[in-house]
């Protein structure tokens, strides 16, 4: 039984939207913020589960302010040493040399840059990852080995006017292995030359 062959709706025409700089600048800014509270929120789910089957167990009493200031403490220890094992990556190196205040604060205070670079991290793994954000945009991007240029070929067919023709006796008198003997003999050859034009 022959088939026949099915009609393909038509596609329609793709429409273009010309917007003012200020709606593209806003929207831009959107997407940046989104994205932002975004990651919060995938930080939040991986912290505290999406709700799934096992809830976590509410504390019986708050926790004290020893106690908070004691994970304080314990996340800054593990922040300072996601900062420095970023510092000493080879990775980020280039970076780093170019930037000699930035090494520095992150060898010798690795806290000191959250304030410029992880203002809004909410524990020590994110702040180390968005500290590594920076230093991963800052990084240049591979270079390219540069490409020798093409042997020039001369043209096909036609002459090019201000080429010289090569004297015989200048190359024959170069090729000579006393040095005095082939100089005098290239003086030789271009003042016969020479004279021949007259």
């Amino acid at each position: 039984m022959p088939t026949t062959p099915g009609v393909t709706p038509p596609v329609p025409p793709v429409e273009t939207v010309t917007l003012p700089k200020a709606t593209v600048d806003q929207l831009t800014k959107d997407a940046a913020r989104a994205s932002g509270n975004q990651r919060k929120a995938d930080l939040y789910d991986k912290t505290f589960g999406k709700g799934g089957h096992f809830k976590p167990v509410p504390l019986a009493t708050p926790p004290s302010p020893e106690d908070l200031k004691a994970a304080g403490q314990e996340e800054d220890r593990k922040a300072e040493k996601g900062l420095l094992g970023l510092a000493l990556d080879p990775i980020y190196r280039e970076v780093l040399d170019k930037d000699p205040t930035l090494r520095d604060l992150l060898t010798k205070n690795p806290l000191a840059v959250l304030p410029i670079f992880a203002p809004d991290a909410l524990d020590a793994d994110d702040a180390v990852s968005l500290v590594k954000d920076v230093l991963e945009k800052r990084k240049a991007p591979p270079a390219t080995p540069p490409t020798s240029p093409a042997p020039a070929t001369p043209p096909v067919g036609a002459i090019n006017a201000n080429d010289k023709p090569v004297n015989e006796a200048v190359e024959l008198a170069r090729k000579i292995p006393n040095t005095e003997r082939a100089v005098a003999g290239m003086i030789g050859a271009r003042l016969k030359e020479n004279a021949g034009k007259k």
